[in-house]
């Protein structure tokens, strides 16, 4: 697909198995704005990982990376994970994010593949991706953007929520317990 960037960085014979894998229950995750809060410098925040792990243990589900992160992610993996600085703009918050997910036993098993167009590509790529995986049986997606989903919209768990503070409605951002439930149950309903 002449539109789409694959991983070269990683290994071929890891891009193949990743490839054959028998994937059966998926969750597409993005960072910002479902791993942290967009307080604090954007930092991810350890109980929105937590929530994730709640998500995984009660479904079995597999973890592949939909955010804009995962252009940087298999680059920060080859480079030794925590032990070597490398020159990511967000690397330290990828060390975060990679040190949390070992904390609580988590896993990526793979990324969606980047589409050059633009700001809406995001549901296409999870299709795309979705095309020659015909053993998934139910998937979700944790995301905040308001992208054109589609019919993907029936599996967002959309982590961006108006709530009234002080009277004024507010955006709140991050995956919450509600998200948590809602994410369980679409996984185990359809899988």
């Amino acid at each position: 697909m002449e539109n789409y960037i694959d991983f070269p960085m990683l290994d071929k014979t890891v891009r193949e198995n990743y490839k054959k894998q028998q994937y059966q229950k998926v969750i597409f995750l993005d960072i910002d704005g479902v791993m942290h809060d967009y307080t604090d410098n954007n930092i991810v925040q350890e109980e929105r990982v937590a929530r994730l792990k709640q998500i995984v243990d009660a479904t079995g589900a597999d973890i592949i990376l939909s955010s804009s992160w995962r252009m940087g992610y298999p680059e920060f993996l080859k480079a030794n994970h925590l032990e070597e600085v490398i020159s990511i703009s967000e690397s330290d918050n990828l060390k975060l994010f990679h040190k949390y997910l070992y904390q609580y036993d988590l896993k990526l098993s793979g990324f969606t593949p980047y589409s050059l167009l633009g700001e809406n590509g995001r549901p296409l790529e999870i299709r795309s991706w979705l095309l020659d995986k015909p053993c998934v049986k139910s998937f979700v997606i944790l995301d905040d953007d308001d992208f054109n989903w589609q019919w993907l919209r029936y599996f967002l768990v959309q982590t961006r929520r108006a709530v009234m503070m002080e009277d004024k409605p507010q955006l709140v951002y991050g995956l919450d317990d509600s998200h948590v439930m809602r994410a369980i149950s679409i996984l185990n309903y359809f899988g």
